[in-house]
């Protein structure tokens, strides 16, 4: 038996970016009331009429919470929900300052909601919280390294700490990984020191791609969204090498990661202090154009061809089965989350 029941209001961080509106769309879809945060109230209102037109008035509600690293801001969000999906959390990847503008916002506004729904969140029985395998993913490991929950990458902030003090300029992808590692340390520290009534665990996702909700209107809002752009650019023509890769190149579905935010609240007493990677496998770009090619052969002049068949895919792995074994997360394969990603943008191309 599901430990939320159908009905329970659920607070959702950040369900104006991409995640976060998947993560209210299957809370929704499971039959729960959704309270969405979001730095201005305007921001959400076309998530907000999606919503409506979707599952009804009164279903979702939108909450403004202003600048996420006061203290304080989540204290009324907290009062009457059962539960939280923490999503929010800055992407950056040009910043000027890698504590001013990644880091700290990363770990304040994290503790910030936390301690909210720990003081003032009485009826809060479970909490979720979206990490990344940015957190566990250490440079320094063996290239044959198969990652898991077990893993850690404290490198990534000492990296940042002596790049800033010898003035260096610092790498904007290592301030990320560090904002998402110091983030879920300060969470399980809380957790050891606070000893809070609710329940806590974490989603760590790889790439994310699918479709993007609300479904686009204008370029501008496929360009807000990081990681599905990196495929659409291939369909775009805007990006022309199929070698290119990065990391351990594993992929997931987006639906899929807000159902394992899901599985994960519905599941709290088995799910209560774990991490749970989620990654289907690994993938190449040259695999993404022979798809984009064979599906859409009237952009063959626009799509780059590459080496067809040639996958020479990164040998670090990411092991993302633990929440298929525990909580029976089925992940979708490669081919379809391309063209989920791509029919929800073609008509703007």
């Amino acid at each position: 038996m599901s430990s939320l029941k159908p009905g329970s209001r659920v607070l959702v961080t950040g369900v104006t970016g991409y995640i976060g509106t998947h993560v209210a769309d299957q809370l929704l879809k499971a039959g729960y009331v959704v309270i969405g945060t979001s730095r201005t109230a305007s921001k959400a209102e076309t998530v907000k009429k999606y919503f409506d037109a979707t599952y009804g008035p009164g279903k979702f509600e939108i909450y403004e919470a202003g600048d996420l690293q006061q203290a304080g801001v989540f204290d009324d969000a907290v009062k009457d929900v059962e539960a939280i999906a923490h999503v929010a959390s800055p992407v950056i990847f040009s910043a000027k300052d890698p504590f001013a503008d990644v880091i700290n916002p990363a770990v304040k506004g994290t503790l910030s909601l936390l301690n909210s729904a720990h003081k003032y969140g009485k009826h809060v029985k479970h909490v979720v919280v979206t990490s990344s395998v940015a957190s566990i993913m250490d440079p320094n490991k063996p290239s044959d390294y198969v990652y898991s929950e077990a893993d850690w990458n404290d490198e990534a902030i000492k990296t940042i700490q002596r790049q800033v003090e010898r003035g260096d300029t610092f790498e904007g992808p290592i301030a990320y990984r560090a904002s998402k590692n110091e983030a879920e340390r300060a969470i399980w520290k809380f957790r050891d020191e606070n000893q809070p009534s609710f329940t806590l665990a974490t989603i760590l996702p790889s790439f994310v791609f699918g479709a993007i909700l609300p479904p686009p209107t204008t370029t501008q809002a496929v360009d807000a969204t990081s990681t599905p752009k990196a495929l659409i650019n291939y369909y775009t023509g805007e990006s022309q090498d199929p070698t290119f890769s990065t990391g351990s190149s594993s992929f997931v579905n987006v639906v899929d990661v807000a159902v394992a935010h899901v599985l994960a609240l519905q599941n709290a007493q088995k799910t209560n202090g774990q991490r749970y990677i989620t990654s289907q496998g690994a993938f190449t770009n040259q695999e993404v154009v022979d798809i984009l090619r064979r599906e859409y052969p009237d952009r063959q002049n626009i799509i780059a061809k590459g080496e067809p068949g040639k996958y020479k895919r990164p040998t670090v792995t990411v092991d993302g089965s633990k929440v298929t074994r525990e909580l029976g997360l089925q992940y979708t394969d490669f081919e379809t989350v391309v063209l989920q990603t791509i029919e929800c943008v073609k008509h703007l191309y």
